[in-house]
């Protein structure tokens, strides 16, 4: 099984165009959990469905507790003709430029500079996608303009003290030209305190 489900929504891996196994899946009301394998120097994406498109929901993707995107799935009945489905697979740099996600190895150290990484590191190793539902007020088509100085997702040094980091991360792998699409442009509000749905992704090297 590679999909984990929560109600409608469903959501799964896939690395280099391929859906991973999920495994030890758990389930409650509205979050899910599951273990991926992760390859280093592996592209991956991010990718839900939507089985009704009852309500529209803004999506937010956090990687190693970095939000690394966020989009708007509209509602099928005033969207007929939009997608259920949404594949997310890199980050944008630039207007005119953007790096794809991709698996990578830790570096360990025995330095002290990189003591205060034992505390810091507990994030790594997480791939999340939170569902928001939201009410829209206006949709109108925008060539879509980059929002300068997002922290981006780098090669990482973390102390050997530190137990919680895995021997995985995500990185954004090398920069390449990608014009900037037109989207919708959505501008409304947040229903809810918490995410109607949390999808969460714990990777690890498969052994």
């Amino acid at each position: 099984m590679s999909t984990i489900q929560i109600g409608e929504y469903s959501a799964w891996i896939c690395v280099e165009g391929t859906a991973v196994q999920a495994y030890g899946v758990e389930q409650n009301s509205n979050s899910a959990s599951c273990w991926v394998a992760s390859q280093a120097g592996k592209k991956f994406s991010v990718n839900w469905y939507n089985l009704t498109r009852r309500v529209p929901l803004q999506a937010l993707v956090l990687i190693d507790g970095q939000l690394c995107d966020t989009h708007i799935m509209l509602d099928a009945h005033r969207f007929p003709h939009k997608p259920n489905g949404v594949g997310v697979s890199y980050a944008r740099t630039s207007d005119w430029t953007r790096r794809d996600f991709q698996f990578s190895s830790i570096v360990v150290t025995d330095h002290d500079d990189y003591l205060h990484t034992v505390d810091a590191s507990f994030k790594i190793g997480t791939i999340v996608l939170q569902l928001w539902r939201i009410e829209v007020e206006n949709v109108a088509p925008e060539t879509l303009k980059h929002q300068y100085g997002a922290p981006t997702l780098d090669q990482q040094i973390v102390h050997e003290r530190s137990k919680k980091a895995g021997s995985h991360h995500v990185v954004y792998g090398e920069e390449y030209v990608s014009e900037a699409p037109t989207v919708d442009m959505v501008r409304g509000r947040t229903l809810d305190r918490e995410p109607a749905a949390v999808f969460t992704f714990k990777y690890r090297p498969y052994r």
